[in-house]
């Protein structure tokens, strides 16, 4: 009986095999005991002809030398063509596996050479996996397998490294991640984000749906926040009664199991309950947040940092490049403010198409959270922009958020638009008109410095194309007769404020006068007021009116600080007026559809719930339990031990029609049941 290294060749019933990594010859020692099943012995019967390698010609634990001639022939030709037929039967995987096992567990131990192989062996195990690691029996025994031969030596406090990746096969939690849970309990150390985040993606215990594997990074970046937000440097694991004692249960019969040495005093926090569930509570908040943006993925698999998926995330979860776009929008405005079209916005955040109304709100909260305000102001209901309409973008503060539209700022809002239309009436707003209007905003103390700053930005929009008075008529229907005296009084003071009364606004005013059902007279007299108060010396001049003489010619134009004042007053007055029958109209507009994604509990085995499953993961573990071992394992996870044993063989029984576990001290695991729990 001889080993073959990787890559030594040798025939055997005419199969050439040239990868090695196998037993050959006749056990002599097999008179004193079981023979190694992997052993190929070249003087047995082997079947000629070639043989179907994907029938099952196997039992449950092969043995080379007891299986059929029609087997052995089939196991050569899978071992000749390189191990790697992806539709093999599973046994000659096994019974291949099984002689890595002897070389690791037995030569290893006394043998240099041996010893010098396990990464070649942990290599070609890997392989196999991802060849063979669909069969959840092979995927069980060789995941473990490999986890197992990397403990080569126990690391003092593994916990101050980055914690290991989650294993790519198989139900169980990478033995390094286990033994540094244990250190950080045994040390009474907190138990950092990474660590945390790496039980949740490796305990199959925690139940993790859709939005966890589907926004893989997202979901990281969100769990570390929201757990540092809770637990700060990290929760403290609890020092359990239950020891971790890890063992490797071999897939041959021929080798008992293997444990894990170096592991005296260490806790297994993982066979607690308290923990799990504070992990299972913040995964699913997690996992809650991320869900509009896996529903997005699910939709649109290629598109995943287009604007519309990135709207269903919190600002600071979003990739690089739209983070490095909105600090470039917010470097651009500064303290001030910048109109661009809304398409050119929804562009520059790689939008991939029109939004709608549900996307647009969550922008604004977006810009918000990053201290940019927009106007329209969305949020409080104003109308949805189109591509082509303009937005106004300016800097705020903190606190500028909390301050949404009031009465008071609705009333200046209109008084405002109202203003816009009287002064652009003539064609084109002069810088005196602009000037005053934005004076008058800074003057308006009524009001809060963010709805002032809004205004601003409302003003510029309403000079870039004006409202129509049409638009206006509406909000001002309400109005009693002396506030509509008021509001009058005030456009036909603001029309004259650049020193010039043109036709065109005069014409406007008549119609402003004719909406609010007004003597059109009136309004002469009024603007006559307005210019009779406007003189400030030589270098004031007095309005003209249509058929009216000025009184003195057109000259350089000076703002009187008393007539700001006065026009303050009356600005705050009409404001006080309006926000008392201001009704804001909101249009409705229908949000996104969601469609609720079915998931199933990954978490449950067979309908167990999560404490039985979690306890079941637990007691498969090792072959065999002492009554006072497998009692602090139930009393760690706040379950009676009898009656969980009862539910789980009871689940067994009615799935399997077997039990999970057989006698009463030591308890000890059913093998054939392994490779049907699905765990």
């Amino acid at each position: 009986m001889r080993w073959l290294s990787a890559g030594e060749t040798i025939e055997v019933a005419g199969e050439n095999i040239t990868i090695g990594l196998i037993y050959v010859g006749e056990d002599k020692n097999r008179r004193n005991g079981p023979s190694e099943p992997s052993l190929i012995n070249p003087k047995l019967k082997v079947a000629r002809g070639i043989v179907d390698i994907s029938e099952r010609l196997t039992p449950y634990w092969p043995s080379y030398d007891s299986i059929s001639p029609e087997a052995r022939r089939a196991y050569l030709q899978w071992l000749s063509s390189g191990r790697k037929a992806p539709h093999a039967n599973i046994g000659y995987v096994f019974l291949f596996f099984y002689g890595l096992e002897r070389r690791v567990f037995v030569d290893a131990k006394t043998d240099q050479a041996a010893a010098a192989d396990i990464p070649i062996i942990i290599a070609e195990v890997e392989r196999l996996l991802s060849i063979y690691g669909k069969n959840n029996s092979f995927n069980n025994y060789a995941s473990r397998f490999v986890d197992f031969l990397r403990q080569d030596q126990i690391l003092a406090r593994r916990y101050q490294k980055a914690p290991p990746a989650p294993l790519p096969y198989g139900y169980e939690m990478p033995v390094e991640l286990r033994i540094g849970l244990g250190q950080l309990a045994a040390d009474k150390q907190p138990m950092p984000a990474d660590w945390a985040l790496a039980w949740v993606l490796s305990d199959h215990s925690i139940g993790k749906r859709t939005p966890v594997t589907r926004c893989k990074e997202a979901f990281a970046q969100l769990f570390c926040m929201r757990y540092e937000e809770r637990y700060g440097a990290g929760m403290v694991l609890p020092q359990n009664k239950t020891r971790l004692r890890l063992q490797y249960n071999t897939a041959s019969a021929g080798l008992p199991p293997q444990e894990l040495d170096g592991l005296s005093g260490i806790p297994d926090v993982t066979a607690t309950s308290a923990a799990r569930k504070k992990l299972q509570q913040l995964v699913d908040e997690c996992t809650v947040q991320l869900e509009p943006y896996s529903r997005y993925l699910g939709r649109n698999p290629g598109t995943p940092d287009a604007l519309e998926g990135l709207l269903q995330l919190p600002v600071n979860l979003w990739p690089p490049a739209a983070r490095t776009a909105l600090a470039e929008l917010k470097q651009r405005i500064g303290d001030g403010m910048v109109v661009m079209s809304f398409g050119e916005l929804a562009g520059r955040l790689q939008s991939a198409g029109s939004l709608s109304r549900d996307k647009v709100l969550t922008l604004a909260r977006a810009l918000e959270s990053l201290h940019i305000g927009i106007e329209p102001d969305v949020l409080t209901g104003s109308r949805t922009p189109k591509a082509e309409d303009n937005v106004a973008l300016f800097a705020t503060q903190a606190e500028d958020g909390d301050l949404r539209s009031s009465p008071a700022y609705s009333a200046a809002s209109v008084t405002l638009d109202l203003a816009c239309a009287v002064a652009a009436a003539d064609g084109d707003t002069s810088p005196q008109e602009i000037m005053l209007l934005s004076q008058h905003i800074d003057s308006w103390c009524h009001l809060s410095g963010a709805h002032r700053k809004r205004l601003k930005a409302h003003l510029r929009l309403q000079l870039n194309q004006p409202p129509t008075l049409q638009s206006l008529k509406k909000k001002l229907e309400p109005l009693a007769e002396p506030a509509k005296r008021v509001v009058a009084a005030f456009l036909a003071h603001l029309a004259q404020v650049d020193g010039e009364v043109s036709p065109a606004e005069v014409k406007l005013l008549e119609r402003v006068y004719k909406t609010l059902q007004l003597d059109p007279q009136s309004l002469y007299s009024d603007l006559h007021v307005a210019a009779s108060g406007s003189a400030v010396g030589s270098s004031q001049t007095t309005p003209s009116i249509p058929g009216a003489t000025p009184s003195k010619p057109v000259g350089e134009f000076a703002l009187d600080k008393e007539r700001i004042a006065q026009l303050q007053r009356e600005t705050e007055q009409v404001s006080a007026l309006l926000a008392q029958v201001f009704v804001d109209d909101k249009t409705a507009e229908p949000d996104d559809v969601v469609v609720e994604e079915t998931v199933e509990d990954t978490s449950s085995v067979c309908g167990l719930d999560a404490d039985h499953s979690a306890f079941l993961r637990v007691l498969v573990s090792r072959t065999e339990w002492s009554r006072d071992e497998l009692g602090a394992v139930a009393s760690d996870m706040e379950l009676m031990l009898d009656g969980a044993l009862e539910q789980i063989n009871d689940m067994a029984f009615e799935h399997f029609d077997m039990p999970v576990t057989e006698g009463e001290d030591p308890f000890e695991v059913n093998p054939d049941i392994m490779d049907k729990l699905p765990l």
